[in-house]
């Protein structure tokens, strides 16, 4: 998936949770693009928040914050929504994350994230089919062609790249929120681009996968198994 399914699946989900004197926080905001757009569809307040921000940040029309993700400069409670796109993979301790986000989180709060499960071969990094099932120091070793060639610095497999099984996000999720729901599904009701090689791979399986979603037991089965995992999750703890 990229970018602008996303943002459809955050406006839907977010859009009648938040009104004008709200504050979105993006953690993981890379540019701050996607915040600053919701901020301006849904009407709210954007903080863009990165351990490091690409070029171009500053044009982009939200408050960007330099820290961690897992210890960030925000008090209890003041914030009303957060999201994480693709971040938990590059977060060691992604739970401190979680937890994290829950204490900044009011408490009619919400946190959508959406992360790759390692249950599926392949997550959009550019490494081969198969990685993230691979033991680090074979991995370490496969990686290196692939890092110089899209110049990440040495190292980067073993720093950055922890791939997460969807069931141990949801027990994390649900360890420091009253309410995780399952979202997945929502990805089928987004306007995709036909030209996107994964968007159309998603068209293609839209009917069985919304049979599949349609009872309790399939949407278990599919959670273990589908790519991007969304949850939703409220009432923190």
């Amino acid at each position: 998936m990229t970018s602008p399914v996303f943002k459809q699946l955050y406006e839907s989900t977010l859009s009648d949770a938040l009104d004008e004197d709200a504050v979105l926080l993006d953690i993981g905001a890379k540019d701050g693009k996607i915040a600053s757009e919701l901020a301006d569809s849904i009407g709210c307040r954007a903080l863009a928040l990165d351990v490091d921000f690409k070029d171009g940040a500053a044009t982009f029309p939200c408050d960007a914050v330099q820290a961690d993700g897992t210890t960030m400069p925000f008090p209890d409670g003041s914030v009303d929504a957060v999201i994480s796109n693709m971040v938990f993979e590059h977060v060691p301790d992604e739970e401190r994350l979680i937890a994290e986000s829950a204490r900044i989180l009011a408490d009619d709060g919400v946190f959508v994230s959406i992360c790759p499960n390692r249950a599926w071969p392949g997550d959009g990094h550019g490494y081969p089919v198969g990685m993230p099932w691979l033991p680090e120091a074979i991995g370490s070793r496969v990686a290196k062609p692939y890092d110089r060639r899209y110049e990440r610095d040495e190292g980067w497999y073993q720093a950055a790249y922890h791939p997460v099984w969807s069931i141990t996000v949801r027990k994390e999720l649900a360890t420091h929120f009253d309410s995780v729901e399952y979202r997945s599904a929502a990805l089928l009701e987004a306007d995709l681009d036909r030209s996107d090689t994964r968007q159309r791979l998603l068209d293609t399986f839209a009917e069985p996968l919304e049979r599949a979603f349609s009872s309790r037991v399939g949407t278990r089965l599919v959670e273990t198994v589908f790519p991007t995992p969304v949850y939703v999750s409220t009432q923190p703890k």
